[in-house]
C-alpha cells in the first residue's frame, strides 16, 4: 500500500457568498465555475502530486441542496475543458518538437555543405548556430515543456475526479 497515492490531497474552500460561485458565460447545459473560484483551486492544488486524488470540502451555509449538484458539475466542467486544453497542448508541443528538430537536422546537413564545398567559416557558423537554436528548441519543448504540461494535466484530471463534499460552515467551526 502506497501512502502517498493513497491519501487524498485535501483542499477546504470557505463559500461566505455564492453569488459569483459560477461563471457568468458558460453553455446553458455545462455551467463553469468562475475565474475567482478556478484560480482558488489552482493555487490550493499547487503542492497536488500527481499520483493523489484531490478531495475537495466546500464550507458554506449559503449553498442549498439545489445548487450543490449544479456547482459539482460546474467545477467537474471546468477542469474537464481545461484537461481537453491540455491535450491539444500537448500535441501542439509535439509537432513543434518534430518540426524543430527537422529543422535543425536539416540546417546541420546544410551547414555540413557549406563548409565542405562552398562558403567561408563564418556563414558555416551562422549556419550551425541557426541550427543548434533549432534543436534546443526541439528539446525544451519535448523535455521540459511537456513535462509541465502533464503535470498540470493530470492535475486537471484529478480534479475531475475528485471527491467533492459540501458541509455546513458552521458545523465546521464547531470542530
Amino acid at each position: 500500500m502506497n501512502k502517498v497515492t493513497d491519501t487524498p490531497y485535501v483542499i477546504n474552500m470557505t463559500v461566505l457568498n455564492d453569488s459569483e460561485f459560477l461563471s457568468p458565460y458558460s453553455a446553458t447545459d455545462a455551467p463553469v465555475i468562475s475565474s475567482d473560484v478556478a484560480e482558488f483551486l489552482e493555487n490550493g492544488a499547487a503542492k497536488h502530486m500527481p499520483k493523489r486524488q484531490i478531495e475537495l470540502n466546500v464550507h458554506s451555509d449559503c449553498i442549498d441542496d439545489n445548487e450543490k449538484p449544479v456547482y459539482d458539475s460546474a467545477i467537474r466542467n471546468y477542469f474537464r475543458l481545461k484537461a481537453d486544453g491540455s491535450d491539444t497542448e500537448l500535441k501542439r508541443n509535439l509537432i513543434v518538437s518534430v518540426v524543430f528538430t527537422v529543422i535543425g537536422v536539416i540546417a546541420l546537413a546544410a551547414m555540413l555543405l557549406l563548409d565542405h564545398f562552398f562558403a567561408s567559416a563564418i556563414w558555416t557558423e551562422v549556419v550551425d548556430i541557426f541550427a543548434w537554436v533549432f534543436v534546443w528548441e526541439a528539446v525544451d519543448q519535448f523535455f521540459i515543456e511537456r513535462r509541465r504540461l502533464l503535470r498540470d494535466r493530470r492535475k486537471y484530471q484529478a480534479f475531475t475526479q475528485a471527491r467533492i463534499s459540501f458541509q455546513s460552515l458552521s458545523k465546521a467551526e464547531q470542530r
